[in-house]
């Protein structure tokens, strides 16, 4: 019971996070609405929401990357497997795969977009739900048949400034 009210006690203070109402600079939405119509972003992240398990704050760099037609990702996985992997190091979602069914729609409000897409690697298909806010801020839900889904909290990585 604790687990649960945990659980939502984190997704509220995500969602009233990324839901904010501070302004964001012109640049840095031009910045991001570039990366996205693109196609040429990585998004860092920072937090895993496995469906049955506390948050779980990442100390690692893990990364979902977004080039051209293609899908790139390196992630942890926390949660229950329904199907195990014959190699143990093959553990954690990672592909590198051209991706199925792109779409990219701006958000209800007009803040950001919301991008939907599959992905097929050597052990899984993946349905991949990205909602990109104007800040950069990001939230991904990654589902397959194999495992439970999980879900990570993160940002679009920028380029340095000159």
């Amino acid at each position: 019971m604790k687990t649960q009210i945990s659980s939502i006690v984190a997704l509220l203070l995500f969602f009233m996070s990324s839901c904010s109402t501070v302004k964001t600079a012109p640049e840095t939405i031009e910045e991001i609405t570039g990366k996205v119509e693109s196609k040429d972003f990585t998004v860092v992240m920072n937090y895993a929401n496995p469906m049955r398990m506390k948050p779980v704050f990442l100390t690692s760099e893990y990364d979902l990357r977004i080039k051209n037609d293609s899908a790139f990702a390196y992630l942890p996985y926390y949660g229950v497997a329904h199907v195990a992997p014959f190699d143990t190091s093959d553990g954690g979602i990672k592909f590198a795969a051209p991706m199925m069914d792109y779409k990219i729609t701006p958000n209800k409000r007009s803040t950001g977009w919301e991008i939907t897409f599959r992905v097929k690697s050597n052990l899984s298909l993946y349905d991949i739900h990205m909602n990109i806010f104007n800040n950069g801020s990001t939230s991904v839900s990654i589902n397959s048949y194999e495992r439970d889904m999980i879900s990570f909290e993160g940002e679009i990585k920028r380029d340095l400034m000159k």
